[in-house]
């Protein structure tokens, strides 16, 4: 009984942030069945990470975000210039020919136009593998002479990395079992671990943001859901809310919008009050949702003292104020267009917003927030001149909304005939896998659907017709068939070192093993810090947080 009211009172408790929880829930799983989805889930991942695992230098957008981490870890500075040279030598002529190590801007500080949080989660991880190699424990590190761009430090950033994204879809599977059961959920989310561009965010470019940008607003997600099933609105919890809103901001900015989740359950849980109730609950409802968004800024602020170091104002769209159109002038080839569109590259999300749909039927208090929260999403990403995310793979920028998406999806899988719901279910699995592993394998780069014509400013790009489109994709297919071993496995993965290059993947499975461990140790801190007795240890981890954050900030505006 005393273990029950500890759980009860750390799952009410606003501090006890959803890090907190979600180890909680992983050893509860654990310990009520012996083979558990998240075994499973675990499984694909292997099986992906065996296939697809690439470690390969950061070029391009990597570069910047890991800029971040590897400045401030190796340099104690936010200067960028030596971060861009150090990467020189292994990024890639074109990337070099762009000499991102003299563009400065109006402070006279070199640029860096991406978000600051990826390298904030990776901090901590890259200063540990700093003491290592001081401590003479890093392969291949001299302690003397590294730089941080040795590949002990790149592999295990990369696998971290790709670690994130399996903790946003084990959140996903989280929601989408209370919201439709277990096995429906379980399908949803091994479904959507095989069928949309986190595919290659997670395992052969794993140094951008995407993982970390999903598993956050996963976090996010999750602390709303619970605090929006107990129905209770206190300060803390908007409070707690915002704060891990203004963390998921850091990671893609895009992501403070998620402001409008509390915003929009919030006015449907007041709107659904008796009329005599509302009267006493507006006051509650609006301080929560002040506090929400004072969390928000309060953690976002450390973003902001970064752009007030770089470009001296603490508000500013770092690409400049023309990138953004509100009249949402992309949102048709956002959707359709055979270039990155989400109908011929991710044709998941369209089941997805059918099954919210259906969601708002049986859980209306849930799936309309999660709904109108997928639509503010997509008018942002209309509204982007670059909508197609630049040189990436696929509408990528939606791999940030992937809790949702699985919701959405496995209530499209309830709405299936039970007695062949399954084979279903299989069969749309196995096809929109496929589909996703054609474009990936053979649609880099701009092969099938179209092209880049411009960047900024101009921001311009050709697509084909969806005829071109499928003809392009039915023409790879033979040679996929009659290669199969070529198809399934990518160049530098490691059962492609195994198999045709005849070596072991070492630094592949040192990275892994490494990130197992830190898994390991937080999920058994957090475990332990569940079963506390009282909630002490949560407000110690939110004291710890917050200091740490303002001693961030502090720390920039000086060295600025």
């Amino acid at each position: 009984m005393r273990h029950g009211e500890r759980n009860t009172r750390a799952h009410r408790n606003p501090l006890y942030l959803a890090p907190v929880c979600l180890t909680g829930d992983i050893v509860m799983s654990w310990r009520q069945r012996p083979i558990t989805p998240l075994l499973i889930l675990a499984a694909v991942f292997l099986l992906q990470w065996l296939l697809l695992f690439s470690l390969k230098s950061p070029t391009w957008d990597a570069v910047s975000y890991y800029a971040y981490a590897r400045s401030a870890v190796f340099d104690n500075d936010l200067d960028f210039a030596n971060d861009y040279r150090l990467s020189y030598p292994t990024a890639g002529a074109h990337f070099t020919s762009k000499a991102y190590d003299q563009i400065t801007t109006s402070t006279g500080r070199v640029e860096n136009v991406f978000a600051i949080g990826a390298g904030l989660l990776w901090l901590p991880w890259l200063a540990l593998l700093r003491l290592a190699a001081l401590l003479n424990l890093a392969p291949g590190v001299s302690a003397q002479a590294m730089t941080g761009y040795e590949l002990f430090f790149t592999a295990n950033i990369s696998m971290l990395s790709a670690v994130f994204g399996l903790i946003a879809f084990f959140i996903s599977y989280l929601m989408a079992e209370k919201a439709t059961g277990r096995w429906i959920a379980l399908a949803a989310t091994v479904t959507f671990m095989l069928a949309t561009p986190m595919l290659y965010y997670q395992f052969r470019e794993p140094m951008y943001s995407h993982t970390a940008s999903a598993m956050m607003v996963a976090l996010c997600v999750l602390l709303w859901w619970r605090q929006r099933q107990e129905e209770r609105f206190s300060p803390w919890q908007g409070l707690a809310l915002g704060a891990l809103i203004g963390l998921a901001g850091m990671t893609r900015w895009q992501n403070l919008a998620y402001l409008a989740l509390p915003v929009i359950s919030t006015f449907y849980w007041w709107v659904g009050l008796p009329t005599e109730q509302r009267q006493e609950s507006w006051r509650g409802a609006l301080l929560y949702l002040f506090l929400a968004g004072l969390g928000m800024l309060g953690v976002f602020a450390l973003q902001m003292s970064v752009w007030r170091m770089l470009y001296g104002s603490f508000i500013t769209i770092p690409q400049g104020g023309s990138f953004m159109d509100w009249r949402a002038p992309f949102l048709s080839p956002f959707l359709f267009s055979s270039f990155r569109g989400l109908l011929p590259w991710m044709p998941i999300f369209f089941l997805s917003f059918i099954g919210l749909l259906a969601l708002t039927r049986k859980k209306p208090h849930l799936a309309w927030p999660l709904l109108g929260m997928l639509l503010v999403t997509i008018y942002i990403n209309g509204s982007t001149r670059d909508w197609f995310a630049g040189g990436g793979y696929g509408p990528r920028r939606l791999t940030s909304e992937l809790a949702l998406l699985t919701v959405g999806y496995a209530g499209f899988v309830q709405l299936l005939p039970s007695r062949i719901r399954g084979w279903i279910a299989l069969f749309l699995a196995v096809t929109l896998g496929v589909h996703q592993w054609l474009l990936l394998r053979f649609g880099l780069i701009e092969r099938i659907g179209g092209k880049v014509v411009s960047m900024a400013p101009t921001f311009e790009w050709q697509d084909e017709p969806l005829g071109v489109f499928l003809s392009s994709m039915g023409s790879v297919i033979p040679g996929a068939l009659q290669q199969p071993l070529d198809t399934l496995v990518f160049p530098g993965s490691p059962l492609d070192l195994v198999l045709r290059q005849q070596s072991w993947p070492w630094a592949h499975l040192g990275a892994l093993l490494a990130s197992a461990l830190l898994m390991a140790g937080l999920i058994g801190v957090g475990a332990l810090a569940r079963r506390w007795r009282s909630n002490s240890a949560a407000y110690i981890l939110a004291g710890i947080v917050l200091l740490l954050l303002a001693g961030a900030e502090i720390w920039i505006l000086n060295w600025a």
